[in-house]
């Protein structure tokens, strides 16, 4: 049953990153982005699952990640 206390509105734009907990289903981030779809059709947004964090140059070159 929901919560109707965790019920939010969003009003998403193009460019937008939406991130979903890390406990999403495969499942319910294709329904959650079918129902983005209707509901916002053409939007161009990113969804993300789990925790997303911000890094500088210095971390993405520790991770692998090189600028060319």
């Amino acid at each position: 049953m929901i919560d109707p206390e965790q019920i939010r509105k969003l009003s998403p734009r193009d460019g937008d990153i939406l991130v979903l907990p890390a406990n999403t289903t495969s499942a319910d981030i294709q329904a959650f982005a079918d129902a983005l779809r209707i509901a916002r059709p053409g939007i161009k947004a990113t969804l993300i699952q789990g925790e997303l964090q911000q890094l500088d140059e210095a971390a993405m070159n520790a991770a692998g990640w090189y600028r060319k």
